[in-house]
Formats: C-alpha cells, sequence, structure tokens
C-alpha cells in the first residue's frame, strides 16, 4: 500500500527518493518518486527519471545501449530459461557445482553416442547392398526387445536400492553406457551372425542405464529442491540436457565426416570421450552433499560419534563416503534368516525389533514387529551400529545425544535412506484353537 505524508502547508516543497527493484535478491530497475505536498495526491513515477541498474527488465528509456547491458539481459534470459525459478535459493547449495560436472559427462557421453550410432548402422547394413530391410528389422527388434525386458528384471532386482545408494548406481549406470557403446563399435567387425547377439547386449546395459540413470537422477532432483519445486528443478534440468544434446549433434555433424572410415581416429575420439565422461560423473557425485542418512553415511557418524564424540558435517560426511563398498546389513529380514546363536553373534531385542550382529563377519540383521515405526527404525539401526563400533550396546541417553547431534549438523531425521525390507512378525497365543493377537 502506498501512504503519503501528511503535510501542514501545500507550498512545501517536494521530496525526491529512489525505490529499487529486485528480482530473485538482485536489484533490477531503480524508480525515482517525488512525493507531493498536498496530502491528497500519491507517490508518483516520473517515467523520464527512469534508472535500470542491473540484471532483468527493459532496457534504460535514458541512456544509450552498451554492450554490458546487452550481457547482462543475455545472462538473465539464460537463467530464466536454464535454472529453476529463485535460483540459488530455491535449490541447495551443491547444485552448480554438480550441474557443471553433469553437463560436461552429458556433452561426452553424446558425441561418444555418436560414434556407437554411426557404428549400428554401419551393422545393420546401412550403405551395404547386401543387407536386407527385413534382416535389419529383425536385429533392431531382437536389441530393443532384449532392452525392454531389461529394464523390467533390473528394476525388480535393484529397485529399492536406487534411493539409498544413488551416487553408486549414477556411476555405475554411465560405466555400462560406455560399455555398452563400445560393444556397439565393436560389433561391425564381427561376423553377421554376432551382430545380433552383440546388439541385445549392448541394449541390455543401456535399459540398465536407463532405469538407474532415471531413478538416481529423480532421487538427485528431490535433493536438490528446496523449496517444494521437484518439478521445475527437474524441468530445468531437461532443458540443459536438451541443450547440451543439440550442441553435441552440431559438433558430430562435423567431425563424424572427418572420421568416417578411419577406425584409428574413431578409437582414440572414444577413448578421449569415454574417459572425460567418466571422470566428470565421479567428479559429479562426489560434489553431491546429501542430507538424509543411508547405511554408509550413518556408519560414518556412528564411527565419529563413538570415537570422538561429535558426528561428521554434511559435507565432512559425503566427502569420504565410501561408493562402492559397505557392509552387509539387513533391515527388516525374516525371522528364518537370522543367523543360529554362536560366540560370535550378538543379540539385542525389544518390543518391536530384534538385532543381531555378528562379530566374526561384520554382518547385521534387524527383524521388525508389525507395530514397528519409523521412530523404531532409527533406534534399532542406531543399536546395531554402535554395536558394530563399541562393542557394546548403547544406552538411551547415548541415542539421544547422538540425534541431537546429527540436528546441530543439519542433518534431515524426518527421513532417511537406510532401506528398510518390508518383513514384519508378530507373535500369536493359541488358545481353543483360536488365534489371538498380542
Amino acid at each position: 500500500m502506498v501512504q503519503t505524508r501528511q503535510n501542514s502547508s501545500n507550498d512545501l516543497p517536494q521530496e525526491q527518493f529512489v525505490v529499487e527493484e529486485q528480482y530473485n535478491g538482485q536489484p533490477v530497475h531503480q524508480y525515482q518518486y517525488e512525493e507531493a505536498s498536498h496530502e491528497s495526491e500519491r507517490l508518483l513515477l516520473d517515467p523520464s527519471n527512469f534508472i535500470s541498474l542491473k540484471g532483468a527488465g527493459n532496457l534504460p528509456t535514458t541512456s544509450s545501449f552498451n554492450y554490458a547491458q546487452l550481457l547482462i539481459h543475455f545472462k538473465t534470459f539464460f537463467t530464466s530459461v536454464f535454472l529453476p525459478q529463485g535460483y540459488p535459493y530455491t535449490v541447495t547449495s551443491d547444485y552448480l557445482a554438480y550441474q557443471i560436472w553433469d553437463t560436461a559427462q552429458a556433452f561426452a557421453s553424446s558425441l561418444t553416442g555418436a560414434l556407437a550410432t554411426a557404428a549400428v548402422l554401419k551393422g545393420v547394413g546401412v550403405g551395404s547392398q547386401s543387407a536386407t530391410v527385413l534382416a535389419a528389422s529383425i536385429t533392431w527388434l531382437l536389441k530393443d526387445g532384449t532392452g525392454m525386458m531389461g529394464r523390467i528384471v533390473f528394476a525388480w532386482a535393484k529397485g529399492t536400492r536406487l534411493d539409498s545408494e544413488c551416487k553408486k548406481w549414477r556411476l555405475i549406470a554411465d560405466g555400462l553406457n560406455d560399455i555398452a557403446f563400445s560393444i556397439d563399435l565393436l560389433a561391425p567387425h564381427f561376423s553377421i551372425a554376432l551382430f545380433a547377439p552383440c546388439a541385445c547386449l549392448s541394449s541390455f546395459f543401456r535399459s540398465i542405464v536407463g532405469v538407474a540413470g532415471g531413478a538416481t537422477r529423480t532421487a538427485i532432483v528431490r535433493h536438490q529442491a528446496r523449496r517444494e519445486n521437484l518439478a521445475d528443478v527437474a524441468a530445468k534440468d531437461g532443458s540443459q540436457e536438451t541443450l547440451v544434446n543439440v550442441l553435441s549433434l552440431l559438433v558430430s555433424l562435423v567431425f563424424l565426416p572427418i572420421v568416417d572410415e578411419k577406425p584409428v581416429a574413431v578409437w582414440t575420439l572414444f577413448v578421449l570421450f569415454t574417459l572425460a565422461h567418466l571422470y566428470c560423473n565421479y567428479k559429479a557425485v562426489k560434489t553431491l552433499q546429501l542430507d538424509t542418512l543411508n547405511q554408509a553415511r550413518f556408519q560414518l557418524c556412528i564411527r565419529d560419534f563413538v570415537n570422538h564424540g561429535k558426528v561428521q558435517s554434511i559435507v565432512e560426511c559425503n566427502a569420504v563416503e565410501p561408493l562402492w563398498s559397505s557392509s552387509y546389513r539387513c533391515f527388516g529380514c525374516e525371522l528364518g534368516k537370522l543367523p543360529s546363536e554362536s560366540s560370535t553373534c550378538h543379540y539385542y531385542q525389544q518390543a518391536k525389533w530384534v538385532c543381531v550382529y555378528d562379530e566374526m563377519s561384520q554382518k547385521g540383521w534387524i527383524a521388525w514387529h508389525v507395530d514397528a515405526q519409523k521412530t523404531d527404525f532409527f533406534s534399532a539401526i542406531f543399536q546395531l551400529e554402535y554395536f558394530g563400533v563399541a562393542k557394546s550396546w548403547p544406552s538411551l541417553e547415548d541415542e539421544d545425544q547422538f540425534k541431537n547431534l546429527l540436528v546441530a549438523e543439519s542433518w534431515q531425521l524426518h527421513s532417511h535412506q537406510l532401506n528398510v525390507d518390508e518383513w514384519r512378525y508378530k507373535v500369536v497365543q493359541i488358545q481353543n484353537s483360536k488365534s489371538k493377537n498380542v
């Protein structure tokens, strides 16, 4: 609401002042206002005094055009098209670093894919007078069918791990993608009888890439979105990827005719692009600062808590998080799969869970009661991981202190990625041939 100043006289001089307008926290325009003396008049904008600072908005009306202003407006346009609204305040602090490395790896992968596509088309008979349309169609259908089945099988086998181990599977997906491209490049050099199996194998690997890459990307976008803007972050990520694909397409149009029928040049470029792809992908996942606890990050925090009485910060923990190996845990196993009592197995039972830790193998199991809730999941896993480090069961005070330290370091406790399975048990009493739930 615009307010006016109450003046006792109509002939007082007018006051002039400047109001700054911001967008996304950045100065955009300045307006020079005149506040009239008369109480019935409101603040009026004098268009001739319009001043533009930097960022978005119209070009200044009172100053001459210059290249600095053009650069500012191009930057603003680029930001609005390819970055989420409100950037950088609506995304995590690791967003820009991750997107830069992710864009670089996508560019390298697209160039490698162009080389592989040319090899596949040659393998199915494009440019060969001896090839038939039917043979090429059958090979292509077999390849696509194998990929479809691969997507279903992989999602069934590893789908529940893609949230909790998104960094690991992000790397695996891109590694398999490069393996698939290498098979595509090798396939035309085999006999016609072997080309179809090679194409199917490549399609199978690429199907895993599609599922793992898409699912882990969703997990990363969910982490990056900080203002209930998951869809916007995902959409702008798609725009960035499309731009990269367009640029790589233009580059491919230049170098593919140059390296055609030159296998040494093709393989040299393939090796260079593949190495760049893998390196950029590794750097991308290492920039992530996930603030939810998975098994690896939980174990790192527990180890720091037991040994030093503190927990690692989000940045410290993500920096040392192992990507490839972690000790075996089953958070929600069948009672029948709990190990038998032995001198190396230690049992701890509460009303809503039973946990077992084997010192020799360093494996752990937890069986959940049907009434177990999210708070019980955290408590039981804390007990198990604490014992794995301290070789003794913790107290309730230890758990409370651990939670307080996590909150102090800004870890998210309202959600987790601890991969809890769905097996549950309940105790039943048999009375007069009727079962009664306890």
